[in-house]
């Protein structure tokens, strides 16, 4: 649990290891965490939404260049 809080928090693992397995099993029960949890949660799904549609739009050009080669060798 400790190494957990290390790397939500960015903080040295020796500090970590320094608070008591009750403080730290507080803070993850703690409504303040859970908050910040559901937010970089919703964050995470934002940035994949972004990105796939930026795919869609990557494969849009590409079939449009497709076709595009494909009209200007008929013709």
């Amino acid at each position: 649990m400790r190494a957990e809080l290390a790397l939500y928090f960015g903080q040295d693992l020796i500090q970590c290891g320094k608070l008591t397995y009750s403080r730290v099993k507080k803070l993850f029960d703690s409504k303040p965490f859970d908050n910040w949890r559901q937010g970089r949660e919703n964050e995470a799904k934002a940035r994949t939404a972004e990105v796939s549609r930026l795919d869609a739009i990557i494969k849009s050009i590409g079939n449009l260049t497709h076709l595009t080669a494909d009209i200007a060798r008929k013709r």
